[in-house]
């Protein structure tokens, strides 16, 4: 394949453990090395790989780190920051010859750096910017996730501003659309309810008795609904990791039950 005529498979995968995927791929896919001939790829971006350079340096071989004809390269999360070592980080193993250079700071800021969420790969013509993008973590970090979001932007301009182009690959942790987002974080508007519980959807076609019901019924008690969301607390709660015990503090919205409860 050659990258100057563009002939590349990029394919992105936010693993969620390293590790498990990998054991995973050598158990049931016949390990790394068939399993990216198997899907013709030729760059693989993983994202939160949870591994430090530390485990990379010592288990190479086992994590993939060294697949014949390929390269990986890495970027992890040390601890320095807020977060523990070896949250989040990215990799991304690339045919050999294809990267010309790689860097794992490519944000210019020691904070955002530090968290092993980006992974600039240049490839000659093209810089693929591997990305694992903060989780606003019900708000609490959402300030640090617009510096990412801005200091990403800066850094693809300063590529671009080079004479090359950009790809954006990983987990952006964003919806674009309202039906990228899974139906229980979308926006409920009530007239549209009622006018599909009288007139159907938008091709005439009349719901069953049994869901016009039921959307009649929301419409009926959203006038409570609302006004428990117009009486709303904004409260700190905590989470605990059931395997770690791992504490979180979190923000979250809390509203009155018709029991008099205060339900998140």
């Amino acid at each position: 394949r050659d990258t100057a005529a563009g002939d590349v498979h990029l394919v992105s995968w936010n693993v969620a453990g390293w590790k498990t995927t990998i054991e995973h791929i050598r158990r049931f896919k016949g390990g790394l090395a068939a399993f990216l001939e198997r899907h013709h790829i030729d760059i693989l971006c993983l994202q939160e790989v949870k591994l430090s350079a530390k485990v990379i340096a010592s288990e190479g071989v086992k994590l993939g780190a060294d697949v014949p004809g390929f390269e990986s390269f890495w970027a992890c999360n040390e601890g320095a920051g807020v977060q523990r070592q070896g949250l989040n980080g990215v990799a991304t193993i690339a045919r050999q010859g294809f990267v010309l250079s790689a860097d794992a700071k490519p944000l210019l800021d020691a904070e955002l750096d530090g968290e092993g969420r980006c992974l600039a790969t240049d490839l000659g013509p093209v810089v693929v910017f591997n990305v694992y993008v903060p989780n606003s973590a019900g708000g609490h970090r959402l300030p640090f996730k617009m510096r990412f979001l801005r200091a990403l932007r800066a850094a693809m301009g300063r590529a671009r501003a080079s004479g090359k182009a950009v790809i954006l690959a990983g987990d952006l942790n964003m919806k674009a659309r309202p039906r990228d987002s899974h139906w229980s974080f979308r926006p409920l508007e009530v007239p549209a309810l009622r006018h599909l519980a009288a007139q159907g959807d938008a091709e005439g076609r009349r719901l069953p008795a049994d869901a016009r019901e039921a959307l009649e019924a929301i419409a009926a008690a959203w006038p409570s609904v609302a006004e428990a969301l117009r009486a709303k607390e904004h409260r700190p709660f905590e989470t605990k990791n059931s395997r770690n015990g791992q504490t979180f503090q979190r923000w979250g919205v809390f509203a009155k039950a018709k029991t008099g409860d205060m339900v998140r």
